[in-house]
Parts: structure tokens; C-alpha cells; sequence
């Protein structure tokens, strides 16, 4: 019984049958991931300089951002921002809003991730010789050459390893955006269940698939991000 049990759930037939259909709902995960990280490193990196800001009003803006948004769990986030926020917004505005399932998985999981790249940004920008920046001052740079010739290089060097990471987590997450009807592989896979009934390989299948993307797509990220940092200039 076991060994049969065994059998089904490696046999991927089912899987293979409907590769075509399940790999253009991974699209989805992977257009889902790059939108959302866009919005998540844009997102990030405000909130990292509105805490290094020596207003305290401002730091404490992105304190709240940061703490709200990095114990935010996953999936109560792309609900909230599915199903709630316009309800909200519908109210405030006195009209009826919808979000597109693909807007609100982005919106959720861009936020939510921006409290860690805030976090990353922030140490990488405290970790920077203050002689670097009193050097750059003296020669007449303004604060925004410096943010961007002198500061910003020097952090995403600094941050490229818990980067990696935070992007690896990010793309793990997007499987949870099926529920809100995004169709996404998992998604996909929920639609061939309900004609193949046959959930051991279709699971596996989906299982297996996001295992080699993650592992490949983590691999070459920490290659290119070694090779670049081992170099003499960013």
C-alpha cells in the first residue's frame, strides 16, 4: 500500500500532460515576484532613509513602517488588500473599488517585504565609514550626489546576501496568491485537480517545480552577487 502510494505521487504524467497550462500560471508567480520586489526594494529603501532621517518625526514614520509591515503575516496581507482595502477606500471615496487579484498580491507582498529591504538598507547605510561621507561633503557633493554615487553603491554591496535571501522568501510567498484567484501554478494545479482527481503527482509536480526554480534562481543570484562584490569597484 505504501509502495503504491509512493508510485503515484512520483509518477508525473499528470503533471507533464498539462505542463503547458501549469507553466503559464508559473508566469504568473514569476510576474507577480518581480512586480512585487520592484515595489518592495522602492518601498524599502524610503522607509530605510526616513529612519536614518534625523527628524524624529520622519523616524518614527519609518519605524512604524517597518514594524507594521515586517510582522504583517503573508497571508493575512493579500486578503486584507483584496478583500478590505477597497472596501475602505470604496467608503472614503463614496464609489465602488475592486482590485484586480494580480494588483492586490502585488500591493501585499510589496509592502510586506518592504519592511525587511528597510531593514537591510538601513544597516548597509549605518554600516558606512562616516569618512566616506565627510569626504564626499568636502568636495562639494550635495546629499543627493552622495545618496547615489557614494552611499547607495556601498550598501547593495553590503546587502546583496540577505538580499538573496529576502528575494527567495518573496518568491515562496507568491504560491499563497491562488487564493485570492490569481492563476498561478498552484492555482492551475487546483483547476487540473478537479478533472484528473489526482492530487499525489499534480501536488508533487508543483512541489518539485518550485523547489528547481527557487534553487536555480538562488544559485545564480549568489554567483553573480560574489563575483560582483569581489570585485574592486561596485
Amino acid at each position: 500500500m505504501v509502495s503504491d502510494a509512493l508510485a503515484e505521487a512520483l509518477d508525473l504524467t499528470t503533471f507533464w500532460e498539462y505542463r503547458e497550462v501549469l507553466l503559464r500560471g508559473l508566469a504568473f508567480n514569476v510576474y507577480t515576484f518581480l512586480a512585487a520586489a520592484t515595489v518592495s526594494i522602492a518601498i524599502g529603501l524610503a522607509a530605510a532613509l526616513l529612519r536614518v532621517n534625523r527628524l524624529r518625526p520622519l523616524r518614527w514614520a519609518g519605524t512604524v513602517h517597518v514594524e507594521l509591515f515586517r510582522n504583517a503575516p503573508d497571508y493575512i496581507m493579500v486578503v486584507w488588500v483584496h478583500f478590505v482595502l477597497p472596501l475602505l477606500l470604496g467608503k472614503l471615496l463614496g464609489s465602488r473599488i475592486e482590485f484586480d487579484p494580480f494588483v492586490s498580491a502585488v500591493i501585499a507582498l510589496g509592502f510586506v517585504y518592504s519592511g525587511y529591504f528597510a531593514e537591510t538598507f538601513r544597516t548597509g547605510i549605518q554600516a558606512i565609514p562616516l569618512g566616506h561621507l565627510e569626504a564626499a561633503r568636502a568636495c562639494g557633493m550635495s546629499e543627493r550626489q552622495i545618496l547615489w554615487r557614494i552611499t547607495l553603491p556601498q550598501v547593495v554591496r553590503r546587502m546583496l546576501p540577505e538580499a538573496v535571501n529576502i528575494f527567495v522568501s518573496q518568491f515562496k510567498a507568491t504560491t499563497i496568491i491562488s487564493l485570492i484567484a490569481v492563476p498561478d501554478l498552484m492555482y492551475r494545479v487546483g483547476m487540473v485537480l478537479q478533472q484528473e482527481m489526482k492530487p499525489l503527482p499534480l501536488y508533487t509536480g508543483a512541489a518539485l517545480t518550485y523547489f528547481i526554480v527557487v534553487y536555480l534562481f538562488a544559485g545564480t543570484v549568489r554567483a553573480l552577487s560574489e563575483r560582483w562584490r569581489n570585485r574592486i569597484y561596485a
